[in-house]
């Protein structure tokens, strides 16, 4: 259904943590431990429907968790993280219960470090000035 959009998107997850790198914006996002859960498995190409029927098997699972999964999929794919394509089988393997905190899927979009992201310190570099040269930088010297 879905895969991860590589042309634009890094993706890895450390300690059960996701993190996404827009390499083009510089933009990077995070998700809680359930939304990591669900964003590894969706970015693996595992359908929805499979996802949903592994977060139901989980104690307590909130009865609108159909349109809480549904909202976090158009946040992935509005945030362009996530593109169409080929549905792989598997994702309603069992989620282990620590991964749920609250039943919410949160995305997190952070900033702090867009200049650092996109600096390119092979071309951004003068030999009196040293690294990086900022975009403002470049037009003082015009």
């Amino acid at each position: 259904m879905y895969k991860l959009n590589e042309e634009k998107m890094f993706f890895d997850v450390a300690d059960g943590q996701a993190v996404v790198i827009n390499i083009v914006t510089g933009m990077y996002y995070g998700t809680n431990a359930l939304g990591s859960v669900v964003l590894e498995r969706l970015v693996k190409g595992n359908a929805p429907d499979e996802i949903e029927k592994a977060v139901k098997n989980l104690d307590s699972c909130p009865a609108d968790i159909h349109d809480r999964l549904a909202a976090f999929v158009d946040k992935l794919i509005d945030a362009e993280i996530l593109v169409t394509g080929e549905t792989v089988p598997g994702g309603s393997e069992p989620i282990d219960q620590c991964a749920v905190e609250d039943f919410e899927l949160t995305l997190d979009e952070f900033a702090e470090v867009q200049d650092l992201l996109l600096a390119d310190p092979i071309h951004d570099v003068d030999v009196e000035q040293g690294w990086p040269i900022f975009k403002e930088d470049e037009k003082e010297e015009e």
